[in-house]
């Protein structure tokens, strides 16, 4: 069957008058095709306009159970559901609402057909049809073929797909969870010295590790019997002076790529750039990265940084550093919270070298960027609090990789009828 009318209602999103200008911190959310991915909606970038300007938008209202589907731009054809807490919200002109009429198509199959590889590769087909700009059009998204399944199967096919989301979707939030845990941890003990100054609760047995009172230093107040000194300090910083890119294979090992480090310190493989056995020889002489090594980069998002999780090893790509905790200082988690704190994000701006198109971070600069050291009980007891944290956090990534390739392999199964499932019709 069409998806025209009789099992949906296509809407195009609506230009907001003043465009970015009348951008709010809060109110009504507007949805734009930066929040929407085939992975899901991300909440990051989200717009927020007025109760009036929602008013005039409300013939683009989202309902709990509408299809956002992308319909102009480099993201053309990316497609997602939105959970209930991001309502009310409205759309822009780039992202179309697409509605089921639930008595004759499932939203949640409707969701899953949407992202099929199948639909993914004609919508993009479609979108670049028309001119230089990709752009999908109302009556382009009507004519796409639902296949002919009965209600009950879609919901069925639709329910069990979505039991694998609801789990990546719990782990995502787990995660965010464990993440500002250990964030506000660092914080705490390392740039507000709360056990110093008594001004939140922090166990005894931490309280006793500290000193009583403040001291100043080049940098500012620090405990009483701490030192500054710099990243050279604690650990080695490695250079992998490599140029051109080896070429990509099936198979293989692992190339980091930018792309490959998130915003949490995490390492997202589930998009490896892999390279042959020789080339990673090559491109692992100096360093080949490992449990605990952080990986930094020079160029591009200057400073993004990841920590290789527990059993894993890779080659560090184009524009990369390696730091490699020295074994004088076995404490590879202070590094990495240390390397995403604002603090230190701070100085690696300041430290950034103005380019023709885009800043870097030189690599000999990165020695020279300023830490603070506690004596060895401190920092023995934020290894003991923070490890087990940052551990939940690569366990739970690592199974929403498994997952989502579960859901990726059934998906074009369940949607085309290959595979049913059993008491489906």
């Amino acid at each position: 069957m069409k998806l025209g009318v009789g099992t949906t209602k296509i809407g195009s999103g609506a230009t907001p008058r003043g465009g970015a200008k009348i951008y709010q911190t809060s109110g009504v959310a507007l949805i734009r095709s930066q929040n929407v991915y085939n992975e899901g909606f991300r909440i990051e970038g989200l717009a927020f306009i007025s109760d009036e300007e929602a008013d005039r938008l409300d013939h683009v209202a989202v309902r709990p159970d509408d299809v956002l589907l992308n319909i102009t731009g480099d993201s053309v054809a990316r497609s997602c559901t939105v959970s209930p807490d991001v309502l009310p919200a409205r759309v822009n002109q780039h992202v179309a609402i697409v509605r089921a009429d639930p008595s004759r198509l499932s939203p949640s199959f409707l969701r899953y057909f949407m992202v099929a590889p199948t639909t993914q590769h004609l919508l993009l087909s479609l979108a670049g049809s028309g001119g230089t700009r990709n752009a999908l059009t109302k009556a382009m998204i009507e004519r796409l073929d639902i296949p002919d399944v009965d209600l009950d199967t879609q919901r069925s096919i639709g329910g069990t797909l979505k039991v694998l989301d609801d789990k990546i979707e719990l782990n995502r939030r787990m995660n965010r969870t464990l993440e500002e845990t250990a964030r506000a941890i660092f914080k705490s003990w390392f740039v507000d010295f709360n056990p110093v100054r008594g001004t939140a609760a922090v166990p005894d047995e931490v309280r006793r590790l500290f000193p009583d009172r403040l001291v100043d230093s080049p940098i500012g107040p620090i405990p009483e019997g701490w030192t500054t000194g710099t990243l050279a300090d604690i650990v080695d910083v490695i250079d992998c002076l490599h140029s051109k890119k080896p070429q990509r294979r099936e198979t293989g090992l692992p190339l980091l790529q930018l792309w490959n480090i998130r915003d949490d310190g995490l390492l997202d493989m589930s998009d490896s750039y892999l390279i042959d056995e020789a080339d990673y020889r090559e491109w692992t002489r100096r360093m080949e990265a490992g449990p605990g090594d952080c990986v930094v980069t020079n160029v591009g998002r200057s400073g993004a940084v990841a920590q290789i999780p527990s059993g894993a090893a890779a080659a560090l790509g184009r524009n990369m550093t390696g730091l490699r905790c020295k074994p004088s200082f076995p404490y590879p988690t202070l590094l990495i919270e240390m390397m995403l704190s604002h603090q230190m994000q701070g100085e690696i701006e300041r430290n950034l070298d103005a380019g023709t198109v885009m800043a870097s971070l030189n690599v000999r600069s990165i020695p020279s960027l300023p830490v603070t050291m506690p004596g060895n009980g401190v920092l023995a007891a934020f290894e003991a609090a923070v490890r087990p944290l940052r551990a939940k956090m690569e366990q739970g990534l690592q199974e929403n990789r498994v997952l989502a390739e579960l859901r990726d392999t059934l998906l074009p199964k369940l949607i085309s009828g290959r595979v049913r499932l059993a008491g489906a019709a």
